[in-house]
């Protein structure tokens, strides 16, 4: 799971977030636009899940971590389509903040999943 994955995911996360804030400051609902970035990000994520199931037997991780990668894996799945689900009914900019909360918790999820994988 090393290699540029995880790094091209915290960036989109990260960027995707900034993106969120452009909407929020503007008072925009969410649109295809960030509906398409946010897509790519979960593809992105899914990648990663299943390299890490791949890859998992090759590692040397300890009991707890196994679970917690894929808690942290799993976790990433289910940010983002809350985050829109949310926005979506709302349609308020409190509600368009959630999915900067989302894009912020995603990067945060990515940076714990390289810290758990042993390098």
């Amino acid at each position: 799971m090393d290699g540029p994955l995880p790094l091209a995911l915290l960036v989109g996360s990260l960027l995707f977030a900034a993106v969120v804030l452009v909407y929020v400051v503007l008072d925009r609902t969410p649109d295809w636009g960030l509906l398409g970035l946010a897509a790519l990000l979960e593809a992105a994520t899914l990648v990663l899940l299943v390299v890490a199931a791949v890859q998992v037997g090759d590692v040397d991780l300890s009991g707890g971590a196994v679970v917690t990668l894929f808690g942290y894996l799993v976790a990433g799945l289910v940010l983002l389509p809350l985050g829109f689900v949310w926005s979506l009914a709302e349609r308020s900019r409190g509600a368009t903040a959630v999915l900067l909360v989302a894009g912020l918790a995603q990067a945060f999820v990515v940076v714990r999943v390289m810290q758990v994988w042993p390098s």
